[in-house]
């Protein structure tokens, strides 16, 4: 039996490359790179027979996670135990309150990396972002505010994609609007908190995301907005603080 190696390195750029250990792995046109991965993966450790431990970075979201990959095709976060949704979530709220704020980032990482790939979650998952709604959270608390927008801006599309702006069954029921609309506004905040020459690099993204949100970026939020855009392009930065 040929060994495998002491750790599996993947890297995924974007939805079409994908790397492990520098060697490029395909994926076909509209599939999905989290289950192209896993699907390699899971195969690499049945052919090996034991456990592979898999260090996957990320760069589209900015997660780094390390996994173990049985041969019988599970998975789960490398030292850490795989428990209910809720629990792990809790675990890392608390360790948020108590100021660890390094662990908490990392095991929010690891969980979020966890149900994005789980071919039971998902990375639309109600699950999956409730954990990025919490890494969110933390890039907030730690002033990573381009982190902080990037996260906010990929979870109101995952909520509109998942449940759209209103819900045909139960109009009145606006709880997924209200989603949206927060983690849209979300977004906003942190982009108006963003370092100067990447705030104006995206300053056309947030106002899109306004308007496919709320079907109009005329908002007082998008006026905030085209007015730092202003300075920006005037030369005149305002740069603002958290309170």
């Amino acid at each position: 039996m040929v060994n495998s190696p002491r750790i599996v390195s993947v890297t995924i750029l974007d939805e079409g490359t994908v790397h492990i250990h520098d060697e490029p792995l395909a994926v076909p046109a509209g599939a999905n790179a989290d289950q192209v991965v896993m699907n390699y993966l899971h195969l690499e450790a049945a052919g090996h027979g034991h456990p592979i431990t898999v260090h996957i970075d990320d760069r589209r979201h900015h997660i780094q996670a390390s996994l173990v990959v049985n041969p019988d095709g599970t998975h789960e976060t490398s030292n850490q135990p795989v428990t209910g949704p809720g629990l792990q979530l809790d675990e890392i709220h608390t360790l948020t309150m108590s100021g660890h704020l390094d662990e908490a980032t990392r095991h929010a990482d690891g969980l979020l990396l966890q149900w994005s790939t789980d071919p039971a979650l998902g990375p639309a998952h109600p699950h999956t972002l409730e954990a990025a709604e919490t890494r969110a959270h933390l890039a907030w608390i730690r002033v990573d505010y381009s982190y902080a927008y990037r996260a906010w801006s990929w979870i109101a599309a995952a909520w509109r994609e998942r449940y759209g702006l209103w819900s045909e069954q139960d109009p009145h029921d606006h709880t997924h609007c209200r989603r949206i609309a927060i983690a849209t506004s979300n977004a906003a905040a942190a982009w108006m908190r963003m370092p100067s020459q990447t705030a104006a690099a995206l300053g056309e993204d947030i106002l899109t995301l306004l308007h496919r949100n709320s079907g109009n970026s005329r908002t007082p939020a998008g006026q905030r907005i085209r007015d730092r855009l202003a300075e920006l392009r005037t030369g005149c930065p305002r740069e603002l603080t958290s309170e």
